[in-house]
């Protein structure tokens, strides 16, 4: 639990001007996207995806079982975060600037499956949130 209330009033006045610069920054890096070289990294993508969702369920339970959540909500944590992407897309432009000669490959890995995550992991996360709250007693 954040009991942290000083901070409540600055945080949703930054949410009323956050969707223009979300907007911009998936713009700008879906434009450095190449379709072309997605068939290229096929099986980079399909581990870095695999590994992605291992990291994100396990990361969830742990997370979650020390904020002392249920044991039946614990599965469904990371499942719950799987279309969170904008910090691997800023991860990768500033990979991808530190290794130039690894850019295009780092980008269409990221990029592209960002694109993967952000259809399938909303219809995910609606899973998860139907089973936890199946789970919980009211």
């Amino acid at each position: 639990m954040n009991r942290a209330r000083h901070h409540k009033r600055a945080f949703h006045e930054i949410e009323h001007i956050e969707w223009p610069f979300m907007i911009l920054f998936f713009i700008l890096a879906g434009a450095s996207l190449e379709v072309g070289q997605i068939a290229e990294v096929g099986l980079l993508g399909v581990v870095y995806v695999v590994l992605r969702i291992a990291a994100r369920v396990a990361g969830g339970w742990i997370g979650a079982g020390l904020a002392g959540a249920p044991a039946l909500h614990r599965p469904w944590i990371g499942v719950a975060l799987l279309p969170q992407a904008g910090v691997a897309v800023g991860m990768a432009l500033i990979a991808g600037n530190a290794f130039p000669e690894l850019k295009d490959t780092i980008l269409t890995v990221t990029i592209g499956t960002t694109v993967v995550f952000e259809l399938v992991g909303p219809v995910l996360t609606l899973v998860a949130l139907r089973r936890v709250a199946a789970r919980t007693p009211r």
